[in-house]
Parts: C-alpha cells; structure tokens; sequence
C-alpha cells in the first residue's frame, strides 16, 4: 500500500459506537468467557482475534505488489468466495491475497479446499485497537467482506487508512432484514463505508438501499455460488468411498448433509418408513458441526441400528478402518471436514439440513451440481434466492416433515427416470446461472486498479 495514502480524521459516530462497546464491555467479555469455557468455542485462534498478526500475514505488509483481504465468516461464505479467489488468482497473479474466517469450522474448510493463499488467518475481534493493529500490519490494498460481514470498527478504520473496501456475493436474508431495519442508523453507517457492494439479487440490492447505502454503489452481480469448482469424484474413487464408509454396492443411499439440532430425529423418522419398502437403503447422516458426533451416535443406537464414525475411522494416523459387515442396518455418520461433497456423489438422493428446523438452510447447489436430486425443508429464509431458482427449475424439491421426506425420497429411489430428469434440470439450472464470479472479479480489479478519490 503506497505510504502517501491521506488518513481521514475520525467521524464521530465511531467515537459513540465505541464508546457503547466499552459501556458493554463487561457483558462481553461474560459471553467471551461463556463460549470459551463452556462451549469451547473462539478458542482456536484467539491470539488473532485479539489482534496477534500471524507472521505471514505480517510479512505482506512490507510488499510492493497488491494485497486483498477477503473476510469469510463460515463454511457458506468460504463456500461463496472459492470460485472468486480463484479467478483472482488466474487474472492477479501478483497479488497477496489473504482470507480470514471467524468459525473455526470456516478455517478449516478453507485449509482443505486447497486455495493458493498468502495467508490464511482469523477474523480479529472487531474493537478499534484490535483491528487497527492487523489492517497497519496487513496493509491490504482492498478489503473485501463476503455476503453480510458489515463490522462497522474495521470498516471505519479502513476507510480512514485509505484502504478500498467492497462487499462480494452480498445477501440480506428475510429473517436479517427486519433486524437490520431496528439498528438502520449502524447498518447505515457501516454501508457507508463501501467503495462498492456487489450483491446477488435485484431483492438484496433494494435491501441494502432501503438500509443506506448509495444509490450508485449496490450492483447486481449474481451468485458467486453457482461457480463453485466441486472435486471431480472418479468412479474408482467411489467405489473405494462406499467400501470404506460401509455402504453395499447397488443400494441406494440417502444423503443428510449439514443437519442441524433437532433434525437428525426426523430423518431418523423418515429413515425408519422408508425401511418399510426400501430394505436395502442406505443413510448417511453429516452433521453441520462434526462435535456433535457423540450426540448423533446415541439417537442412532438407540433406534437399533450400528454406526460407522467417519472420524473415528480416520483417528488411527490417517487410516481407514473398514465397517464389519454384519446383519445389523448400518448409520453412516460424517463427522468429519471436508468430505461432505465427495459424499454427495454416492447419494440417490440428498436432503440438506438446516431447513427442517428453523434455521434458514445451507447450500443445495452442492449436491444439484453433481445431479442429485434435492430435498430441503420449508426454513430456507437464508437461503431464499437459491431455493426459489431451484424450485422454479424443478431441480429441488420442499419436504416439510418426516413423513414427507420419506415419500418423496422413496418415490425417487424407486424411478430411475425421474432421477435422470433431476439430474438434467439441475446441470441447466447450474450452467444458465453460473458466470458471477468474472464479474465479481472484473469489479474488484476496477476498484483495485482506479486512482483514490480526493
């Protein structure tokens, strides 16, 4: 970043947001405590998040060539900014590019998806003298947040620096929108603060207008997700997969990915009709946060049925235990990182959590991409825009109980045309929508390459 870069003086509504952050103080640091002790969360990376530059992060500040901070906060988001810091990578091979996450489930997944990364780090606590001390160590040319990462102390900071911000794949989802309406003022001024926020619909562009931002600074770019490189999944690899998670050669398998809390119970439900006639369907459950494996294993066992851990499988240096193969019906539980779309390949048909309780969903494009026909619940308010396309295209399909899972999962296991026809809808769907991650990368280039405004 070029020294001669003016820095802004303060506006005075970051002197009193900060000053309600240091009223709040106590109450914070009771929760921070809560998530770490009890929960044991916000441990892993803690010393970043207060601020701790890890050193190759560090070590881009004294570069000449560009550098770009992506912010990531989940696995959704680190799934949504993939295809964007590859074609970054394809047209700006100079550039440093940096891309932190707050979840410690987001950091993983970025490390397994293989990215070309400078640096790979945690989001700092978003407190004035925290993210200060890593933007001044960083020094990135551009800061980029992906969908919904409006933190008002970074971008303040940012701004004064003459650091170039944007929001990318940006969303306000049904359930955030009314929320945000409450605190517009914040949200209002933590918009302001963009260079440019390239968002996915024409709905999230009036959203992120209605809440402040200019005019001439919301474009619609489209969904960076529907350009998501999945792993190729060869048939000698599948094969080798359903030997070692356990599942018969010719069964057909159901796939419940990213299940949340309250929603393993349901597809248990369903997996027990769907037995009734399909004897030799096979169930494959993957938990959205893989610590609840233990949990998951007692509500499986406690049906009669045995269980192949993925994660205790994998514990012994890396070695694959095989299943024994016995009279018992086998639950297949994906406890682990980063394997869930490989998973997917084997499925006949995929259910994606997140939906059958009210949690807003996850990403069904996923399991669509590799032509597999698609079940959600009736909770996809944070996923709105995707689920309204695939259910316009007729690549997915709503269940809104048990018994409806089990229905429509066992009408599609039972015709191979309609597993055809899904398959065809949903690589149409995928190759009409796709193309959003040049154009994210054309913006960011733009703003990265265009002369500061006095």
């Amino acid at each position: 970043m070029p020294e001669s870069k003016t820095v802004q003086p303060v506006d005075w509504r970051t002197i009193v947001y900060n000053i309600l952050l240091i009223l709040l103080l106590p109450l914070e640091v009771l929760y921070l405590l809560w998530r770490l002790v009890l929960k044991g969360k916000s441990r892993a990376g803690l010393g970043q998040r207060l601020g701790f530059v890890a050193p190759e992060a560090a070590e881009l500040g004294h570069h000449d060539d560009p550098v770009l901070w992506f912010q990531a906060c989940s696995v959704g988001e680190v799934a949504a900014v993939d295809p964007i810091l590859r074609k970054v990578r394809e047209f700006e091979p100079l550039a440093h590019i940096v891309l932190s996450t707050t979840t410690r489930t987001g950091y993983e997944t970025a490390k397994k998806r293989g990215f070309e990364l400078d640096a790979l780090i945690y989001f700092p606590f978003d407190f004035p003298f925290v993210v200060g001390r890593v933007l001044r160590a960083i020094r990135p040319d551009l800061l980029v947040m992906v969908e919904t990462e409006l933190w008002p102390n970074i971008l303040a900071t940012a701004r004064r620096m003459g650091i170039k911000t944007a929001v990318i794949n940006g969303r306000i989802s049904d359930r955030a929108y009314p929320r945000d309406l409450a605190v517009k003022p914040l949200i209002s001024w933590a918009l302001s603060n963009f260079d440019t926020i390239l968002v996915q619909s024409e709905k999230d562009a009036e959203r992120f207008r209605t809440l402040g931002a200019a005019e001439d600074h919301v474009v619609v770019v489209g969904n960076s997700k529907f350009d998501e490189k999945l792993p190729e999944v060869s048939e000698a690899e599948a094969a080798k997969l359903r030997l070692e998670l356990g599942l018969p050669e010719g069964c057909p398998v159901l796939v419940a990915g990213s299940t949340r809390e309250g929603e393993e119970e349901k597809v248990l439900d369903a997996f027990d009709l769907l037995r009734q006639e399909h004897r030799d369907l096979q169930l494959v459950i993957a938990p959205r946060h893989i610590e609840r494996g233990d949990t998951i294993e007692r509500m499986v066992t406690e049906r009669g049925f045995a269980t192949y851990r993925r994660s205790r499988a994998l514990a012994t240096e890396g070695e694959v235990t095989e299943p024994e193969i016995g009279a018992q019906v086998r639950v297949v539980i994906l406890d682990t990182l980063g394997e869930l779309t490989k998973v997917y390949a084997l499925a006949t048909v995929v259910f994606v959590g997140g939906s059958l309780v009210p949690i807003g969903g996850h990403n069904i494009l996923q399991p669509i991409a590799q032509g597999k026909p698609t079940l959600m619940g009736p909770y996809m308010h944070n996923q709105q825009d995707l689920a309204d396309i695939a259910l316009g295209e007729q690549a997915a399909e709503t269940v809104r109980n048990p018994e409806e899972l089990a229905q429509v999962t066992g009408r599609i296991v039972s015709s191979e045309a309609e597993q055809e026809l899904f398959a065809t809808r949903g690589r149409a769907m995928m190759e009409r929508h796709g193309g959003a991650s040049r154009r994210y990368l054309d913006r960011l280039v733009t703003l990265l390459h265009q002369a500061p405004q006095e």
